[in-house]
């Protein structure tokens, strides 16, 4: 085993430690706050970035309002995942909450692997011989290589792994 191999097993035991620590609810609503956060922050940012009127550069007001509208969002999530994180608790589901949380966070660790094979086999990095040399490196790359229909046209064609 390489580095590369020691690498990756630790950061599947980081997310699922993670996972386990914060629960599956945490760890769900943490990922769909993330994407409804940039989703309204997107929508909404230009509203905020008006009511800025202290800032003076136009660009900066637009990057504080997204800034500041992410935050909102996150804050309030944080709110809700903690209400239902208590309610699971008081209902006697918190043990399982915590073991599919751990199930997710590793989850959540191969797809994280995933997109640093597939970064891997696009800047070349592939060709490295503790990356070669690793063990666990194949089963990442065919799963990358099996992905490739569902990657964008630009990145599939220049994935490389030979």
């Amino acid at each position: 085993m390489t580095a590369f191999d020691y690498c990756l097993l630790l950061l599947l035991a980081v997310t699922a430690g993670l996972g386990f620590w914060r629960g599956l609810v945490s760890e769900v609503l943490s990922l769909v706050a993330w994407v409804v956060a940039i989703v309204v922050a997107r929508t909404y940012s230009g509203e905020v970035a008006r009511w800025l009127t202290a800032i003076d550069h136009p660009a900066g007001r637009q990057v504080l309002a997204f800034v500041l509208v992410v935050i909102f969002v996150l804050l309030l999530a944080g709110l809700v995942r903690w209400l239902l994180r208590a309610l699971l608790k008081a209902v006697g589901l918190g043990a399982a909450d915590r073991v599919l949380g751990a199930s997710f966070g590793f989850i959540k660790g191969l797809a994280i692997a995933f997109l640093v094979v597939l970064a891997g086999g696009l800047l070349g990095v592939s060709q490295a011989s503790w990356w070669r040399q690793a063990t666990f490196s194949p089963m990442l790359e065919t799963a990358v290589l099996a992905a490739r229909p569902w990657l964008p046209d630009a990145v599939a064609k220049r994935v490389r792994f030979d």
